[in-house]
């Protein structure tokens, strides 16, 4: 029996380059984040050999062996990055994704609103209007204990979320006081001008043989969306 194909139409396509570009990280660790990884330890002659399982799951199948990201894998990937860096273990987050995965009966417990880090430890609301306290998942023995206090919120937000899901619907990179945003249901998920359908890569383009205001007279844009988009496309990432 066949699987059934996996719509391509709506969810954001990225290569694993591009994902690396868009959250600065190097295309290797992405690549052990979702394809895990091997590693070796002890002397030559007693090499001992182990492996790692990938921390989050794919949906697009891969094709030809490379690694497609949907947008939502983007956005788990950035909240990794965002764990990571707080100095969480891979383990923890591992075991925080399934816990997640199965409570909310998602594949991308890590792009819902619903999931938080609070020191080295990742919780989750305890109920769907984010009212009342955290549930902690990062437990290996015992989660899902209550952990009293209020939802805090992001004081700057870059993501909106679906009402109804949870889950990530788009993303402002820099703040929404730069106008470009990711969209999966726009452009298959590329980088925009924000309340256009415009990729930025086609501003920076057109930017390379014209002065910006003629950029923006061409493309009917205001001058500070068309100067955001060429600073966002010639901005070096930074891989980590």
């Amino acid at each position: 029996m066949t699987s059934s194909p996996v719509s391509l139409l709506g969810i954001g396509i990225y290569t694993r380059a591009e994902a690396a570009r868009f959250l600065g990280l190097s295309p290797a660790r992405i690549g052990s984040w979702l394809r895990g990884y091997r590693y070796s330890w002890g002397p030559r002659n007693q090499r001992r050999h182990g492996s790692q399982p990938p921390v989050l799951k794919t949906d697009i199948p891969r094709f030809e062996g490379s690694l497609a990201i949907s947008f939502l894998e983007l956005m788990e990937l950035r909240i990794v990055k965002e764990f990571r860096a707080q100095g969480v273990p891979l383990q923890t987050v591992r075991v925080a994704w399934e816990n997640a995965a199965k409570a909310y009966q998602t594949s991308h417990p890590f792009a819902d609103e619903r999931v938080f880090l609070g020191g080295k430890k990742i919780f989750m609301a305890a109920d769907s209007d984010l009212s009342s306290g955290l549930l902690e998942v990062s437990s290996r023995h015992q989660p899902f204990q209550l952990v009293a206090g209020p939802i805090f919120k992001h004081s700057l937000r870059i993501v909106e979320f679906d009402e109804r899901t949870h889950l990530a619907r788009e993303w402002w990179p820099h703040g929404k006081g730069v106008p470009v945003v990711l969209n999966p249901a726009i452009a298959f998920g590329a980088p925009v001008v924000a309340d256009t359908r415009v990729p930025t890569t086609i501003i920076a383009r057109f930017a390379t043989a014209h002065s910006p205001g003629a950029v923006a007279e061409l493309f009917d844009l205001p001058q500070r969306s068309v100067n955001a988009a060429i600073e966002y496309e010639t901005r070096p990432a930074l891989a980590a």
